[in-house]
């Protein structure tokens, strides 16, 4: 039975086949392109059978023996087309076909890549199609042309999808492009380090001083020195090298440089109070040379222990 099954499943398969082999023999003319979105300028071809006289009309309009007459140059669509073809056979009417053939408009492009920032962001679009108009959305939706159309660079203040899309004259839209942005104001994961980075720039802040920036390689050596102060508390690390010798290390190696250490306070305020009463503490924090600071947390044993790594340009 089963075998039965399978022969019949078979015989079914060929028949369908050989019908549809058959109908396409016997079309009289087929096109190169079927309807759909094209990158650039298509070249269309039309296939006829021998005998067959095909017309067509780029204008939508059903062709006639009056429209163009196919011969072998192709019809060239350099925008939104329908192309419309019928074939005569002995001056009758014997087949017609049609092709909607949609050039999408070039991509547009914009002045920042997907990715995290630390600050508000200005996004700036522009498509290399002059005649084209921009349309976007910035909530992840999809742009369509009822969409808040792009005239001056967006700002970017928090964590956005954006997508957009060009629409050129008498072109289909461009491919949809999405960027995503992570706004992190915040220069540390960690809220202690955080806390003490913001209390230590609005301090120099009181004395017309500049902020200080943070590096990624710093605050790994800041935090390095957090935790191996809790061991050994001294400028000298436990393996008896200076604590200096960690910025050459890292290629950060600087004439102005300093560091800042301390224990038991619980809080951000409190353990920058307790640099503020020592003098060369003190002096490391106002220190206008300084450009760079590097901060380190570590808790053991129910103790804080912080570090402050400075250095110049």
């Amino acid at each position: 039975m089963k075998k039965l099954i399978l022969a019949a499943a078979a015989l079914i398969a060929a028949v369908i086949c050989a019908c549809t082999a058959s109908a396409e023999e016997n079309k009289l003319h087929t096109l190169s392109h079927e309807s759909g979105y094209y990158r650039t300028t298509q070249f269309v071809r039309v296939t006829s059978a021998k005998g067959a006289e095909v017309y067509y009309t780029t204008d939508g309009t059903t062709p006639d023996a009056s429209d163009a007459k196919y011969g072998t140059e192709p019809i060239i669509v350099t925008e939104n087309t329908v192309i419309k073809t019928a074939a005569y056979v002995d001056g009758e009417l014997a087949e017609s076909n049609t092709a909607n053939i949609k050039i999408r408009t070039v991509s547009p492009s914009a002045s920042k890549d997907s990715g995290t920032y630390s600050e508000a962001i200005s996004v700036k679009l522009t498509c290399s199609d002059k005649d084209a108009e921009i349309y976007y959305t910035t909530d992840g939706s999809t742009p369509t042309k009822d969409s808040k159309k792009y005239t001056k660079a967006i700002t970017i203040s928090d964590d956005t999808t954006l997508k957009f899309m060009a629409i050129g004259d008498n072109l289909a839209r461009s491919p949809i492009i999405t960027r995503k942005y992570i706004i992190k104001t915040d220069a540390y994961d960690e809220p202690h380090r955080q806390a003490l980075f913001e209390a230590v720039n609005e301090l120099r802040a009181q004395y017309g001083l500049s902020p200080l920036e943070t590096l990624p390689e710093l605050d790994e050596i800041a935090q390095q020195r957090a935790k191996e102060a809790s061991s050994y508390f001294s400028h000298t690390r436990p393996n008896g090298t200076k604590w200096y010798t960690l910025l050459a290390e890292a290629g950060l190696k600087r004439s102005d440089r300093a560091e800042n250490l301390c224990y038991y306070y619980a809080t951000a305020k409190a353990a920058l109070k307790s640099w503020l009463n020592d003098y060369s503490h003190r002096s490391n924090l106002l220190d206008p040379d300084m450009k760079y600071i590097g901060i380190g947390y570590y808790k053991v044993g129910g103790v804080p222990y912080w570090s402050q790594i400075f250095i110049g340009d």
